[in-house]
């Protein structure tokens, strides 16, 4: 164990005098010795500096592999939770939201929560009115008539949010929902821009090499088949197409 948390050259060394992050390190591998059947992990990297959170995700992660034991491990940190999760329990204010593992609950929040709490920048929403049929496949927003995922329920009339994730949105000028550059952020390969939309500002997830300008007008072109649909009442997720032929995580309501 002190070997997988690099502690082996510390081992003569006092507490007092090893590091917040050492000590993190040192709490753990005891914990570790006595073998427990549940490790309960409640932010175990709240305190450290980032770089060594980064080595400690991955050092958790083995460390749970080799053992082959169950780990509960309690974060605020999103990216704690979908990197070292093979599930994820999303809570708000103590309610369990939704039960599933990183790609579902990715892929197919249960409801807004989860869709605004996980994935950086999080899911934008647009909203629409009017109800929904069973079978539909479009829906206007904003003016502009948009492919969605195949619904799955009816709606009766009411107050709705479409849900995009960031990667979704393409520019594209024959598209008829629009929008003005507010804003981009570079990120090396990619870069994330803000649109101010009559609808409020969205952002999305572009190469970096598209030039883009503050007050540039833009279409947005979105991808259907990854689009989700939300009550804004009760906030929970519409089921379409894409929860077909596979489990989506448990969604839980308080």
């Amino acid at each position: 164990i002190a070997e997988m948390l690099q502690l082996t050259p510390l081992l003569d060394r006092k507490a007092d005098r090893l590091s917040v992050n050492i000590l993190q390190r040192v709490a753990i591998g005891r914990s570790a010795i006595m073998e427990p059947a549940i490790f309960l992990l409640d932010e175990p990297l709240s305190n450290v500096d980032a770089a060594f959170r980064a080595v400690m995700r991955t050092e958790l992660k083995q460390l749970q592999r080799q053992f082959r034991q169950t780990m509960v491990y309690v974060t605020h940190d999103q990216l704690e939770a979908m990197t070292m999760a093979d599930r994820i329990a999303v809570m708000d204010h103590g309610v369990l939201q939704q039960v599933g593992t990183p790609l579902e609950v990715y892929n197919n929040p249960a409801n807004v929560f989860v869709a605004g709490f996980i994935g950086s920048p999080p899911m934008n929403f647009l909203g629409f009115g009017g109800g929904l049929s069973k079978g539909a496949r479009e829906i206007l927003v904003q003016g502009a008539k948009v492919a969605v995922p195949e619904v799955r329920e009816d709606i009766a009339p009411a107050d709705m949010a479409l849900g995009i994730r960031p990667e979704h949105i393409r520019f594209d000028d024959a598209s008829k929902l629009r929008g003005a550059i507010y804003g981009t952020e570079y990120l090396g390969t990619t870069q994330i821009v803000a649109v101010e939309t009559s609808g409020g500002i969205i952002k999305a997830r572009v190469p970096a090499e598209i030039r883009l300008n503050a007050g540039d007008h833009v279409g947005l072109a979105l991808s259907s088949a990854r689009l989700s649909l939300f009550e804004k009442g009760s906030g929970r997720a519409v089921r379409t197409a894409i929860h077909d032929g596979a489990s989506q995580g448990r969604a839980h309501h308080g």
